[in-house]
């Protein structure tokens, strides 16, 4: 009997492991508004913070227990290294899982870096976490162009 428990366990684990999902729903596509209505004076940069909408994307997290999700750039290659991308969550979704973190922006980089948890159980979810975005470093110093980045979330147990 005392192995069979521990098989259980064991498969329930291994169950727990890959029933995680992430899903996406972004519209994250926003256009800056031109700094040059705002320029009244030679000789200033007038640099400008820009933030998305502040359900810019929305999250559906569907895990057993408890989790984390790391934020990260991960194509860069038409991103200007002045232009700084943050990222923060404005809600808790729908859903009875609890969240904690990501209430405040952190500066996305290449490396992954931790942005909220959570704790789910057999039946819990959250559905429709807000996500915000904020650019700054946006100037009329910077060459006119698209400028476009890939933000990667992963999901993990813990």
């Amino acid at each position: 009997m005392k192995y069979l428990i521990a098989f259980c366990l064991a498969s329930f684990a291994g169950f727990a492991a890959s029933a995680q999902t992430i899903s996406i729903n972004s519209g994250a596509t926003w256009s800056i508004p031109t700094l040059s209505s705002t320029i009244t004076k030679a000789g200033k940069n007038y640099e400008h913070i820009e933030t998305s909408s502040a359900s810019q994307t929305l999250l559906k997290v569907n895990a057993l227990l408890a989790w984390s999700i790391t934020a990260h750039l991960s194509t860069t290659s038409n991103w200007d290294s002045s232009l700084k991308l943050s990222v923060q969550r404005t809600g808790n979704g729908t859903g009875i899982a609890i969240l904690t973190g990501g209430t405040t922006y952190i500066q996305l980089t290449s490396s992954p870096q931790a942005f909220f948890s959570g704790l789910l159980n057999l039946t819990a979810h959250r559905d429709n976490i807000p996500i915000q975005y904020k650019i700054e470093g946006l100037s009329v110093m910077l060459p006119v162009k698209t400028y476009t980045t890939t933000v990667t979330y992963t999901i993990s147990g813990l």
